[in-house]
């Protein structure tokens, strides 16, 4: 059995980032209380931000901070793996999300948004009509040209999409059936 692509990244990375997003937030926080009192002339609704800023900053660091520790003590790995007969996936991060299919199964891997742009899939689209979703955006490190040639590499048979971040617009499927009984097929 021959691997195409491996890709593997412990959740430590993850508590690391999460930690450097707390600091970061700590600093615009100093920042905000330091300098915006010199930029403007309305104090009351200055006060009224800080706050509301004062209360929501520490629950904010409580969440970035417990949620490094839960990842840096955990420290389990995520892996996607393409070998000539299954592409596996395993993603820990909030729920040990993990399947393998058959490299034959796949017709197609989808990157989808909906129509506002708000949010963003990655799925692989198999002959059975099911769908896998794959979190590689949520990856740093991840090598989208490397995965794509790996998929086509084991089955020349699988559609991937001809820019690596490219995501074509999907409506919902209520959308598509009003716009169906008002004649505006796509």
């Amino acid at each position: 059995m021959k691997i195409y692509f491996t890709f593997m990244r412990k959740q430590r990375s993850s508590a690391l980032l999460l930690i450097l997003n707390a600091g970061v937030l700590l600093l615009l926080y100093l920042a905000a209380h330091k300098y915006l009192p010199d930029l403007t002339s309305d104090k009351n609704a200055l006060g009224q931000l800080f706050k509301i800023l004062d209360i929501a900053i520490w629950i904010v660091e409580a969440i970035l901070l417990g949620l490094a520790l839960w990842f840096w003590l955990e420290n389990k790995q995520v892996r996607v793996c393409v070998s000539s007969t299954t592409l596996s996936y395993f993603d820990p991060t909030f729920n040990d999300v993990s399947w393998q299919v058959n490299i034959l199964d796949i017709i197609e891997l989808k990157q989808v948004s909906d129509v506002r742009q708000d949010f963003l899939s990655n799925l692989i689209v198999l002959k059975n009509g099911e769908h896998k979703q794959l979190m590689y955006g949520n990856y740093r490190g991840f090598d989208r040209r490397a995965f794509f040639d790996a998929l086509v590499s084991a089955n020349p048979n699988i559609s991937v999409p001809n820019s690596i971040y490219s995501y074509k617009k999907q409506r919902p499927l209520w959308a598509k059936r009003i716009r169906k009984k008002l004649g505006l097929d796509e």
